[in-house]
């Protein structure tokens, strides 16, 4: 079992160090679906939304236990995981108070402590689906939308992490996973001597100035253009916009040819 070393929280000024199995989640994976939500959200809410994530972790059937209990569960098919989007029920409660335009009653504790009327889990079931396509650096590809389960019906879950929003208003959206994401394949790399017969389109500049568009559309034949290089200044040899050496450009044997001086700095590996 891989694990990583993490700090608990701070005891009579001291941290201990311990060992936790390593969630099954790449860290980036999580970012990216952070950003997708956050995206829907303010889409959503028609201003900016402001969120915290937190770090992806290994769960177990205790800890899932106790993350879905009395909460707002959305089971999200796909492959080649299932993903469960965990809203908490008081936090259920504050977003379609939003939604509905009841911002103030969202901080009375007896509206919070209600129950959601079956339009209100349609709402909430409805936000969650607009957040499922944001599962997709997940490896997720929902085969169709969210699907409100209980707890006692959902899936365990082996790794979470939640999105901690702040604004437009305060509440907690999870996210687990019910079978492990594999880490991305590094890509695969071949030696350089296979791009030997490969053609390559550079340009070669050796005299550059300015000039505004009205003289440019009014030049004719025999005019006369400054150039702002200096005579004997070095050509630069360029890739679409980036330089890849500077040198002289010339003619060699009747054909047009290049001598490099010095390559640019990271143009090739060393």
């Amino acid at each position: 079992m891989i694990a990583d070393a993490k700090f608990e929280s701070p005891r009579h000024g001291v941290r201990w160090l311990r060992f936790v199995p390593r969630a099954a989640m790449p860290l980036d994976a999580a970012c990216r679906v952070a950003n997708g939500i956050r995206d829907t959200l303010r889409e959503l809410f028609g201003e900016m939304c402001e969120l915290d994530l937190g770090e992806p972790t290994a769960i177990g059937a205790q800890a899932w236990s106790q993350l879905a209990r009395e909460a707002q569960l959305f089971l999200v098919h796909g492959r080649p995981t299932d993903v469960v989007l965990i809203v908490p029920r008081r936090d259920a409660r504050r977003l379609v108070l939003h939604v509905f335009g009841e911002a103030e009653a969202a901080e009375a504790p007896a509206a919070l402590d209600a129950a959601c009327s079956a339009l209100e889990l349609q709402a909430v079931e409805r936000i969650a689906g607009r957040c499922a396509p944001a599962l997709g650096p997940l490896g997720v590809r929902p085969t169709e939308g969210p699907q409100r389960v209980r707890s006692g019906d959902a899936p365990s879950c082996v790794a979470y992490f939640d999105l901690r929003i702040r604004s437009p208003i305060e509440l907690t959206v999870g996210v687990g996973v019910v079978q492990p994401v594999p880490e991305p394949c590094a890509p695969e790399r071949f030696p350089a001597a296979a791009l030997d017969g490969v053609g390559l389109e550079v340009r070669a500049v050796f005299a550059e100035g300015l000039i505004d568009a009205a003289d440019f559309v009014s030049l004719r034949p025999g005019d006369l253009v400054k150039f702002d290089t200096k005579v004997g200044a070095l050509a630069s040899l360029n890739l679409e916009s980036g330089r890849l050496a500077t040198g002289v450009a010339g003619v060699v044997s009747s054909r047009t040819a290049f001598l490099c001086r010095d390559l640019a700095v990271g143009t090739f590996p060393s």
